[in-house]
């Protein structure tokens, strides 16, 4: 390996994962490839055992693992381990990603991607199926997207959300549209999300092939103390979350052209509306621009709306009981 050059570079962050960190290191030295690859992990400063396993792992794989441990968290002090400690130490012609909580599940994942992205050099990167599995609910993982077999996955799909599209421990992608990333994924960020910037940029920078094979674990709700956990059931966490989607568009907006520029506006038009409904200005939602998207609702949704605009005072005691602020 150390003779070779490095064509994947893998990004690993681990925070408290502890559970679920050693299956995610074994998923990544079991993979067989017929190239050198590295894995690059960074310990943010865990205050549990995460930071000895990875330690014990690093003795064992040394020509695989370069670990990366902090003695303060960098995501709680604003900064991108991505772009601080990564970026900047990758080696690879290739780059892909798995968080602690997350897992590999096939070894041939790495193989199967590179020698796609190898073959396709109009492709900036191959992403494929992932498992779901809802930590604690006792179901069986599940595929997180419809098998219908190997396909392109378009800009538009991904501006649906990454939810309609593909997930990040799935992502290979050529070095160059991850360690230059563009300013709306930087703004993204701030709001305490990468993963639909990202899928855009990749997007925008070329096709992104999808392979209907699940390759990775996606443990949902691994960790309640991460920013994304509950974010459904939390109103604050919600309303910051959409937020930022609406900010990250507009940022987006100019660099597309006039065809793209018209679906992101009626994407946008929604999360705007969503915005509102959550803040509960819902006399707007009857209103143009929205008064499209109202009509589209269930029944229930409108006659409730319709409600709570015909007893204002009534609606803000009940969102002041709930503690939603707004």
């Amino acid at each position: 390996m150390e003779n070779r050059p490095i064509k994947v570079s893998v990004f690993c962050t681990a925070y408290n994962h502890e559970a679920y960190l050693r299956q995610t290191l074994e998923g990544f030295v079991s993979q067989q490839t017929d190239f050198a690859f590295e894995v690059l992990v960074n310990d943010d400063a865990s205050t549990d055992g995460t930071a000895a396993i990875l330690r014990e792992y690093a003795q064992r794989y040394p020509e695989l693992i370069r670990p990366f441990y902090q003695e303060k968290n960098l995501w709680s002090q604003g900064l991108v381990i991505h772009d601080a400690v990564f970026a900047p130490a990758a080696r690879g012609e290739y780059l892909a990603a798995c968080e602690g909580d997350d897992c590999w599940i096939d070894p041939t994942k790495l193989q199967r991607q590179a020698d796609f992205l190898d073959a396709h050099p109009d492709y900036s990167a191959c992403v494929h199926n992932t498992l779901g599995e809802k930590i604690g609910s006792g179901e069986e993982p599940r595929p997180l997207f419809p098998c219908t077999g190997d396909r392109d996955i378009p800009f538009e799909t991904v501006l649906q959300g990454m939810s309609h599209a593909f997930h990040t421990s799935s992502i290979m992608a050529r070095r160059e549209w991850i360690v230059n990333p563009p300013d709306f994924r930087n703004l993204a960020y701030t709001y305490g999300f990468t993963d639909y910037a990202v899928g855009l940029w990749l997007t925008m920078n070329g096709k992104v092939r999808f392979l209907d094979r699940p390759m990775s674990l996606y443990r949902i709700g691994s960790n309640p103390s991460a920013w994304s956990s509950g974010v459904n059931r939390e109103y604050r966490k919600l309303i910051r979350f959409v937020t930022g989607e609406v900010e990250m568009l507009k940022c987006l907006r100019p660099r597309l052209d006039e065809g793209r520029q018209a679906a992101l506006d009626g994407v946008l038009r929604e999360r705007e509306f969503e915005l509102l409904y959550l803040r509960g200005k819902t006399e707007e939602l009857v209103k143009p621009p929205y008064r499209e998207l109202f009509k589209a609702k269930p029944l229930s949704f409108r006659a409730a709306t319709r409600l709570k605009n015909a007893f204002p005072a009534l609606h803000r005691a009940y969102r002041k009981k709930r503690g939603y602020g707004e």
